[in-house]
């Protein structure tokens, strides 16, 4: 058993780890990279083995830096299964068209509807605990917690080994905590949030955003990605205009993808946190869906709020927002959640006020920016060590986090856990 790390090694994305067992090769993963242009730039650098080669490939769950890649590689020969949980199945098949019809117009374009097509035929779904073959090997996918349909892969093999792909909150607002880690010789985990204790309440943040909102009579615009965060979002907020109808304002959200991702997170409401009925909040609030509707929307005056994507400022509706209201300094705009490194959300939490749009077009932002930890579907450190404790792992890989984050969580580790951890470099091969 050999495993060879293609991806997310020197940063939060591009989820991709090649497994072989016996001859046998298979994928765990394959994400896009994510942010500024420099780091998107590394979706185009060649992948490190022939994808024809390839038996199958686990998705551990919808997000585009751990399935956005599935179509070109599609596209470059692949043609094995494809496992994921039905719930990740459907979340997929709407990230992976958005992701073409945004970019298939592009001449560097990566892959193009009819890739997503090609990719969609291959998924084979799988329950949570349903054993399935993957390299000859039982292989289990079981709760992660994080977003909807999100998994962690148990492999049993000469060796047992778990991919965590990214492990959730223990309070999280919408989806319950993972479980423990079940007993395994080798742990391949992420580090997103590996150096730091959570801050904030993701309800007395809302609070405070929404009092600024409703008090100041003005715009408030929220950065957030439309598959997960946006559910949270828009029920939080739901439910607090329940509770204090003094605060209630207008809502849009600006996303079409957030709109049919809704309709995945009402129909699979049972497997999260909150009660069916408070999913009707999904459809309650306003779409902004045609370009008459966003004309009507830039000329209006506060209280209202906006949500809208990207959750780190990287492309999206969010630029557009932004421009029209970048002028006016009583806006707020939150940043809800992980900012990654070199992105235009990271850039604005750290003082940055000029930031460019995806046509290069300067904003210069003139209003308040609110922020909050507490909203991140991550795990953070204690989390992520209570986790690692109950796996009884003898190694311990760490893939998915900056470099202070996999350092300081490495640091941790090693005193409760186990001394043999390792933070693996782009395309390095380890023999288990």
């Amino acid at each position: 058993m050999k495993i060879q790390f293609c991806g997310a090694t020197d940063e939060v994305t591009g989820s991709m780890t090649l497994l072989e067992i016996d001859g046998r090769c298979g994928l765990i993963d394959c994400g896009l990279y994510q942010g500024d242009a420099g780091t998107a730039e590394k979706n185009f650098l060649p992948i490190p083995f022939d994808p024809r080669v390839l038996e199958s490939v686990v998705v551990t769950h919808a997000h585009l830096d751990h399935s956005g890649k599935l179509p070109y590689l599609v596209k470059k020969g692949f043609k094995g299964a494809i496992f994921c949980t039905p719930e990740t199945y459907e979340l997929v098949k709407i990230i992976l068209s958005d992701s073409a019809s945004l970019n298939e117009s592009k001449d560097d374009a990566l892959y193009n509807e009819e890739d997503v097509k090609n990719t969609i035929k291959l998924i084979r779904t799988v329950k949570w605990e349903q054993p399935f073959d993957f390299l000859g090997e039982t292989a289990k996918l079981f709760p992660a917690g994080h977003i909807l349909g999100a998994s962690s892969l148990l492999v049993e093999g000469d060796k047992t080994i778990v991919f965590s792909g990214d492990l959730g909150r223990n309070n999280d607002l919408l989806i319950p905590p993972p479980p423990p880690c079940p007993a395994t010789d080798v742990v391949v985990m992420e580090s997103t949030y590996g150096d730091r204790v959570r801050k904030g309440d993701a309800i007395n943040d809302m609070m405070t955003f929404l009092t600024k909102v409703r008090k100041g009579n003005t715009v408030g615009i929220i950065a957030s990605f439309a598959l997960a965060r946006g559910q949270t979002l828009i029920t939080l907020i739901a439910e607090i205009f329940k509770v204090h109808p003094e605060l209630k304002v207008p809502l849009y959200f600006d996303s079409p993808m957030m709109k049919e991702v809704n309709a995945v997170y009402k129909k699979h409401s049972e497997i999260t946190n909150l009660p069916w009925e408070m999913f009707f909040a999904l459809e309650h609030a306003d779409s902004v869906d045609y370009p008459r509707e966003w004309e009507t929307l830039k000329r209006k005056t506060g209280p209202f709020i906006v949500i809208s994507s990207s959750g780190m400022v990287t492309g999206g509706r969010i630029f557009r927002s932004l421009s029209n209201w970048q002028n006016d300094p009583e806006a707020i705009l939150f940043l809800v959640g992980y900012q990654g490194e070199n992105t235009p959300g990271r850039a604005l939490l750290q003082g940055e006020r000029m930031i460019k749009d995806n046509e290069g077009n300067d904003i210069i932002w003139q209003g308040e920016i609110f922020s909050s930890e507490a909203f991140s579907s991550h795990a953070d450190q204690p989390e992520l060590l209570t986790w690692a404790k109950s796996s009884g792992a003898k190694r311990i890989f760490l893939i998915h986090g900056e470099k202070h984050s996999k350092e300081s969580l490495k640091s941790k580790l090693g005193l409760e856990v186990t001394k043999d951890i390792l933070i693996p470099i782009m395309n390095e091969i380890y023999h288990l």
